[in-house]
């Protein structure tokens, strides 16, 4: 199970665990324990985010053999704590290591709609977040693997907070395909997300839909774009096409309903959606439409 990284959004409590040889004053780490805890995680344990363009997901076995590394596998434990259970599994995790008197909590949240996966993918979302505050994987939680860096790209140079990006839904009406300010949008598209993107696109808009919009530009299948240029400009239309069915969505729902669904996701209402982050509110619109049928 791979977690995103960041700790936006929930608050860390550090303590000492009660100790029983040491006297009351918690042990403060050894320089070699911190300097491994801090060494980057190894390139194959880092990939991009599918829900939060330019950050980073960080597969959380890694952390967890970090950890047996150099604290060994009976020194640290993990207890877990579900506070909520309806849509979003939302867990407190403690991660305890007695040696050191060190006790971190942190909560994890997963909306998987297996449940399993979703208690599952909270309480390891919980551990990838204690143990950063141990130092692991602290390149990535500074943004150090944020692509938009390497290109050139500054999120914060535009007035954005680094946590979405451009190219949400927008609640009526889009820009001519052939104006100018619409062919310079930027859509946070990369070739590391390309096949997610168009596939979340795919799931939305249908299969028809999705295959006429490819058919425009002459092509068959995302597979056979033969340059990223080429695949935002395709990319482009199926936004537009996905905004005009989350807009329909939306006004059928209701403002109460989707001001709802917002609240469940933890999507704050005056933020913009990244397409991972609106294709999750879609699903879950078309959900609720479709229960109450």
């Amino acid at each position: 199970m791979q977690q995103v990284n960041g700790v936006e959004g929930a608050a860390a409590t550090v303590s000492a665990v009660p100790v029983t040889d040491n006297g009351d004053d918690p042990t403060t780490l050894p320089p070699e324990v911190i300097a491994k805890l801090r060494e980057p995680l190894p390139p194959e344990a880092v990939s991009p985010n599918p829900q939060k363009p330019g950050l980073s997901v960080i597969k959380v076995i890694y952390v967890v053999e970090r950890l047996n590394e150099v604290f060994g596998l009976n020194g640290w434990r993990v207890v877990n704590e579900v506070v909520e259970s309806g849509r979003m599994v939302v867990v407190k995790g403690a991660l305890k290591i007695p040696k050191y008197n060190i006790h971190i909590e942190q909560y994890g949240g997963n909306d998987n709609p297996d449940r399993g996966d979703a208690y599952k993918g909270a309480c390891t979302d919980a551990l990838s977040k204690c143990a950063s505050y141990l130092g692991i994987g602290m390149d990535v939680y500074k943004g150090l693997h944020d692509d938009r860096l390497k290109n050139g790209s500054n999120p914060r140079a535009n007035g954005s907070n680094g946590k979405t990006a451009a190219a949400p839904p927008r609640s009526g009406g889009s820009a001519s395909p052939d104006s100018p300010a619409r062919n310079t949008e930027p859509t946070g598209l990369t070739s590391r997300n390309m096949a997610s993107r168009f596939s979340s696109m795919r799931s939305v808009l249908g299969a028809a839909a999705y295959a006429d919009i490819l058919g425009r530009y002459g092509y068959r299948d995302v597979t056979n774009i033969p340059s990223l240029e080429k695949a935002r400009e395709v990319y482009r239309d199926l936004l537009d096409g996905f905004r005009e069915r989350f807009g329909e969505t939306m006004r059928a729902l209701g403002a109460d309903e989707y001001g709802k669904i917002l609240r469940e996701l933890r999507f704050s209402a005056n933020v913009k959606l990244s397409p991972e982050q609106a294709v999750r509110v879609f699903n879950h619109m078309e959900e609720t439409l479709n229960g109450a049928r």
